[in-house]
């Protein structure tokens, strides 16, 4: 009998029926701990516990001004941190915010391929610079072509001569995929220990799915799972995961750190 009225209230499209559809959605986005803020999306929960562990070399690509990156300095006081940002503009920002020696912030971004390309600069809006140049989700807004230079992380990695990886978060507004693309030496290799990827509308944008990252990540030997306030849910893929309502970030985790992995599993 329930069933029977939410199926004849819910083919009304406006008044309680539309009411109850937006209530719904905002529940589901606060069940899902979908927000971009470190202390209600579970970012913060990851780096908690991954402070119990020593951490030496990690890599924010993707930085912005830097906050992450201070986060991971108080967590990790015995690391080296090297941020990554796409806009000359916001890198000189960066900069600022992070001098100090254990921070190091190359002057150019990373990618698929090194080159000079275009990207998206949103100017002051500039945690949406992209290097999607497709249909992207926020072009409503007011953004320049610009050009940056950029370098796959295998590069980057046999230029500074630097021979793991603990920690590589990427969060590049859609781009994610690229970055992994030019870190497949060091995939191959296990060269990297926990990977945190942001999933969202713009990875849509750049034609690459869930499924695209599973894929790539599983051959490497990694377990992936979706970061929530209670850990990590390591899963194996569903293609329901595609959707753009599952993020915003993952983990993954190399198989053979059965120890990190049983840190960062979820509590529930």
């Amino acid at each position: 009998m329930l069933r029977s009225m939410l199926w004849k209230l819910s083919r009304k499209k406006t008044g309680i029926s539309k009411w109850l559809r937006n209530g719904a959605s905002r529940y589901l986005d606060y069940y899902n701990d979908f927000c971009y803020d470190f202390d209600r999306n579970g970012e913060s929960v990851v780096i908690e516990r991954l402070s119990r562990s020593s951490l030496r070399t990690i890599f924010d690509v993707g930085a912005n001004i830097g906050e992450w990156s201070k986060m991971c300095a108080v967590a990790f006081p015995g690391s080296i941190i090297h941020s990554f940002e796409l806009s000359e503009r916001t890198r000189i920002a960066l900069k600022k915010n992070l001098a100090n020696p254990r921070f190091i912030v190359p002057e150019f971004a990373l990618g698929s391929k090194n080159g000079e390309f275009l990207y998206k600069d949103y100017g002051d809006q500039s945690p949406i610079n992209t290097l999607v140049e497709t249909t992207f989700h926020d072009a409503k807004r007011p953004f320049t072509m610009r050009t940056a230079k950029i370098i796959t992380g295998d590069s980057y990695l046999a230029s500074q001569n630097i021979a793991q990886i603990d920690l590589l978060k990427i969060d590049v507004e859609g781009a994610e995929y690229q970055v992994l693309e030019g870190f497949r030496g060091a995939l191959k290799d296990h060269k990297i220990r926990i990977i945190q990827f942001e999933y969202g509308y713009a990875n849509g944008d750049a034609g690459h799915l869930m499924k695209d990252f599973y894929t790539l990540l599983q051959e490497s030997e990694y377990e992936i799972g979706k970061i929530w306030t209670a850990g990590v849910r390591f899963s194996q893929f569903e293609y329901r995961m595609n959707n753009f309502d599952s993020g915003p970030n993952y983990l993954a985790v190399a198989k053979s750190d059965r120890t990190l992995i049983d840190l960062l599993r979820s509590s529930t």
